[in-house]
């Protein structure tokens, strides 16, 4: 059961949250983490598409054009 200071807290911590949601700063920090947790996803898949482009161009002088 919540008791009466945990529900204080609750309404405290939705209060900040609203707060914070309409500054312009907040917005900010969240597309920048947005963008790191993009980027730490995207890492592994990049490395590969890295090599399979290296291959590919390597492929591409090394064939003669008809």
């Amino acid at each position: 059961m919540i008791d009466y200071k945990e529900n204080k807290m609750l309404e405290k911590f939705k209060g900040w949250v609203a707060d914070r949601f309409t500054e312009r700063t907040s917005w900010d920090g969240a597309a920048l983490i947005g963008l790191g947790i993009v980027i730490l996803i995207a890492k592994p898949l990049a490395g590969i598409l890295a090599y399979a482009a290296i291959a590919y161009g390597a492929w591409t002088i090394w064939k003669k054009e008809k």
